[in-house]
């Protein structure tokens, strides 16, 4: 695979320079010639919101993706049993109206609603969520990992009644739910090909939902094309209340070219850039009187260090690694995002404040490197360094830790990586490197979500985990919280698995909250983001039907 090598020096100093919309939560709108509202209306008069990603989800399937642009993607046009208020995340009804657990059987038992419809007039019904929920076990990917260590099996009760049955205790499971999302069982059915990996289930829809939807949210895809672009209708059989001035039409582009996304927006092609932007796009942007806030997520930035590869298989090495890191320095590129304590983001159900925190100290980094078994062969062992090709500032921050550990005496190359080889190197230890960067967000808002993510044996070989810990005493930690259904009790015991992992293994560098920072024409359309009203799980900020279009 093709890799793209970047010098350490000059692209730092002159980024340093530069500055970006603060990362305190506000919205940056100089005082400029504001920019006029973009055509907006399509040959049939109806609206189009078009919009940027950093790279199209590879499937409409949403037992496949796990990423932030697979979730724009599903909450949009799936719905779940439950969703997160849009003040604190945490679960209210949605398509289920009510539920009960029985602590006797470790059952829960869901009544759902009676008016919803799919997009093709089916009506949904507990078969749905059965069919949608054997589904993902089966296949076995994208957040699927949150129920297979707990769903037994699922159980149609009547029309307007399911049962999970689990096989253990699962405190975050109806907060879990947000990510389930149900799928339209009968259309499902009749466009499964026989042949497949799932036995009797053929193909289970799989290359169906490569460019077509099966969900009951108030958008449906219309075209699709993976790594390019894909387009959204409003769902005229939506159960739902369609927002006044909701865009009709949604159009999403795959693009992280900065030069083409200011063009793009300033010629009214596209209406709301993704939040992985330049410093210098961004400033460039609001400059011309664009707008942009600060998204933040319940998530952090990591260096995630492979466990298991030389010489990062050595805790002191990872102790100098966390030493070596400027954290200031690198909030101030992405300008002045709030700083990490831990694993765990302030704002996230579960944090605990009580963790080793290092601090950038390059004596310290020395001494640490003389208590590791490289102390005297350093130099023989180098240090590779990935980030995400197109992922914002992520490069600057490679740059600006590979300095440093060379001043200690370590070896360090940078590889900057399409998405796609970034996803594949983390499949397998032997070609995950010494060090990845990367965002990663909570699957739903709390602590044991990033957890489980981060460093349970059961979530490896994907993006979200570099560090290849396989610990058994931290995987049975985090089960014991996982399984613990009081929250006090709960809570305490996040605090004593974050404790562990910054004091005893230290697997990550933690440096900032993970925040977004899109950019828009505030002439085009009116969104909760603009008014200050920013919503704590990332994909239900672009919630398209609550956006008004205004062009």
């Amino acid at each position: 695979m093709k890799h793209f090598k970047k010098a350490l020096c000059g692209l730092l100093a002159a980024s340093m320079m530069v500055s970006m919309a603060a990362c305190g939560g506000a919205t940056n709108t100089p005082a400029t010639t504001t920019p006029a509202a973009t055509d907006s209306t399509a040959a049939s008069g109806d609206t189009i919101l078009r919009l940027t990603c950093t790279t199209t989800p590879d499937t409409c399937d949403p037992a496949k993706g796990s990423g932030e642009n697979d979730d724009n993607l599903y909450v949009n046009v799936y719905e779940a049993l439950v969703k997160p208020n849009t003040a604190d995340g945490s679960a209210e009804p949605w398509l289920a109206t009510e539920w009960a657990y029985d602590e006797a059987t470790n059952t829960y038992t869901f009544q759902l609603r009676d008016d919803v419809v799919f997009a093709d007039g089916a009506a949904f019904t507990a078969a749905d969520v059965k069919y949608s929920m054997d589904r993902m076990l089966a296949i076995n990917d994208g957040y699927a990992y949150l129920y297979t260590n707990y769903v037994d099996s699922t159980e149609v009760i009547d029309e307007r009644t399911v049962a999970f049955h689990l096989n253990q205790t699962y405190g975050p499971f109806i907060s879990s739910l947000e990510k389930f999302y149900i799928l339209n069982a009968t259309a499902m059915t009749a466009n499964t090909e026989a042949a497949g990996d799932y036995g009797e289930n053929g193909d289970y829809g799989t290359k169906y939902l490569l460019n077509h939807s099966a969900g009951s949210g108030a958008y449906e895809v219309t075209a699709f094309e993976v790594n390019n672009s894909y387009k959204l209708a409003q769902n005229a059989a939506w159960w739902g209340e369609a927002g006044e001035a909701a865009p009709k039409n949604v159009e999403m582009m795959q693009l992280t070219d900065a030069a083409t996304s200011k063009m793009l927006l300033q010629s009214g092609e596209v209406d709301l850039l993704h939040g992985h932007q330049e410093s210098s796009t961004v400033a460039s942007l609001t400059a011309g009187g664009y707008q942009s806030a600060a998204v933040e997520e319940y998530g952090l930035d990591y260096f995630m260090i492979n466990t298991k590869s030389q010489p990062t298989d050595d805790v002191h090495i990872r102790k100098a690694i966390s030493y070596a890191c400027d954290y200031d320095a690198m909030s101030k590129i992405y300008g002045g995002c709030a700083p990490a304590t831990g694993p765990i983001p302030s704002s996230l159900w579960g944090y605990s404040a009580d963790t080793t925190q290092f601090t950038y100290d390059l004596e310290k980094a020395k001494a640490e490197i003389a208590q590791s078994a490289y102390a005297d062969s350093l130099a023989s062992h180098p240090i590779e360094i990935d980030y995400i090709q197109g992922n914002g500032e992520t490069g600057k921050l490679c740059m600006l830790l590979a300095e440093a550990l060379q001043s200690v005496g370590f070896t360090v190359s940078i590889e900057e990586v399409p998405w796609v080889s970034f996803c594949d190197n983390e499949t397998d230890v032997s070609t995950s490197p010494n060090i990845t960067n990367c965002f990663v967000t909570a699957s739903y808002p709390e602590a044991g979500s990033l957890l489980e993510t981060k460093y349970a044996s059961w979530t490896l070989g994907n993006y979200n985990q570099n560090e290849w810990l396989q610990d058994d005493a931290l995987d049975a930690m985090i089960l014991d919280a996982l399984s613990t259904v009081n929250d006090d009790e709960r809570s305490q015991k996040y605090a004593e698995i974050q404790r562990y992992i910054t004091g005893e293994v230290v697997p990550s560098v933690y440096t900032f909250v993970s925040t977004a920072k899109p950019v828009w024409n505030a002439a085009s359309f009116d969104w909760c983001v603009a008014e200050g009203n920013i919503r704590g799980v990332l994909e239900w900020n672009f919630y398209y039907n609550d956006f008004t279009m205004l062009g």
